[in-house]
């Protein structure tokens, strides 16, 4: 849709009036971009969003009821990202349990109650910033695996490389919010780790699984010539390989084989390569991110997800690794967002760099189920 198509209350607002408070929000927040020099490219009817050209995206309609909120693609989830919520009156929980960012517009209330709990939010938890604290800020080089490179300025000096295996392919080429939030975690995980970068997003999974099997091929081929403390030691992967996938066992053989290497990939096959079961976790934003007190279960999860657990596999084969109320780095380059309830495995997966904090202690260290988190499930859950 052209841009002479929108008919949206407000884009026709004149600058000298963009602090009139009888504005919505995302009239406000239009005139402020156009006299920034950022332009609407494209209106969504029937999501009602319209987009940037810098990636951000306004939501343009009245919200004058929780209800009225889009949803995520979390079922219960409200996506508030680019909305006017400033009207709305709120519980914490639910205001906290949503999909912000910083062109959500908030009242002083709302604003007030999310930036007294960002503090946890920016962090990791689990202990992490202590190691930080004592200087184990990671060691060697970690790989992503996922999609279009998406440059920012919280991670940009520390990606030294990006290598779009997708070119001759039908991949997506614009650059990825997915890839913005994969990195953030991986640095803000292990900070002085410097990342490597592979485009291997594909809208067809056989290709898709052929550059991930190529990427790591690459990583181990370039592992022979780099000295120890430039070697890649963890590969993030995006997604994984499924048992539907072709050539799903020679990929895993593949994995192993880059293990042997004395590399640690990180997942949705830890199941397959190390033999533990795994789940992301959320956590409660008000509480001791620190503590296992603060863990739960995902949000569409309930007692039914573990039943087939083991118990006496709980204390050494189970991963718990929080991938909920976190930020993450926004697609615009510059901002940040936050996940309430929306944030998926894949960000489970970019904790993986936890590892290269590990190496910053012993850097011969072997992966070993005793140098994780221990898991959190029994504390929570004392019917399992």
């Amino acid at each position: 849709m052209h841009i002479s198509d929108f008919v949206i209350p407000g884009l026709a607002v004149e600058q000298k009036n963009a602090d009139d408070k009888n504005l919505s929000g995302f009239d406000k927040m239009n005139a402020k971009f156009v006299s920034d020099g950022i332009n609407p490219v494209y209106y969504d009817d029937k999501s009602g969003y319209i987009f940037y050209d810098n990636n951000i995206s306004l939501y343009t309609r009245v919200i004058n009821t929780y209800d009225d909120l889009p949803d995520a693609s979390t079922p219960g989830v409200k996506n508030a990202k680019g909305a006017d919520i400033s009207n709305l009156h709120l519980t914490d929980e639910k205001l906290l349990n949503m999909v912000i960012d910083d062109y959500t517009t908030m009242s002083n209330e709302q604003k007030s109650v999310f930036n007294k709990y960002k503090h946890n939010m920016d962090k990791m938890g689990c202990g992490i910033e202590s190691l930080h604290k004592k200087g184990y800020t990671g060691y060697g080089t970690a790989a992503l695996l996922d999609q279009k490179y998406c440059p920012h300025d919280i991670y940009k000096d520390k990606v030294k490389s990006t290598t779009d295996i997708g070119t001759n392919t039908d991949s997506y080429q614009e650059p990825s919010w997915h890839t913005a939030a994969m990195l953030s975690i991986m640095h803000k995980t292990a900070p002085d780790v410097e990342i490597i970068h592979y485009c291997c997003t594909d809208n067809d999974p056989k290709i898709q699984t052929n550059q991930f099997a190529q990427a790591i091929n690459d990583i181990i081929k370039k592992n022979k010539t780099l000295p120890d403390d430039e070697k890649v030691r963890t590969i993030v992967i995006g997604y994984g390989f499924y048992p539907q996938d072709p050539n799903y066992k020679e990929n895993l053989a593949l994995c192993k084989r880059a293990i042997d290497e004395g590399i640690f990939i990180c997942s949705n096959n830890i199941p397959e390569l190390y033999g533990i079961e795994w789940s992301g976790a959320d956590r409660d934003p008000k509480g001791d991110v620190n503590s296992p007190e603060s863990y739960r279960l995902l949000v569409w999860q309930n007692e039914d997800a573990y039943k087939n657990i083991k118990k006496e596999n709980l204390d050494t084969k189970f991963l718990y690794i929080p991938q909920q109320h976190l930020t993450i780095a926004h697609h615009d380059g510059k901002s940040i967002e936050y996940e309430g309830l929306e944030g998926g495995v894949c960000w489970s997966n970019s904790v993986g760099t936890l590892y290269n904090d590990f190496l910053s202690i012993k850097h011969d260290l072997k992966f070993l189920n005793n140098i994780w988190w221990k898991h959190i499930y029994n504390s929570q859950n004392k019917k399992a």
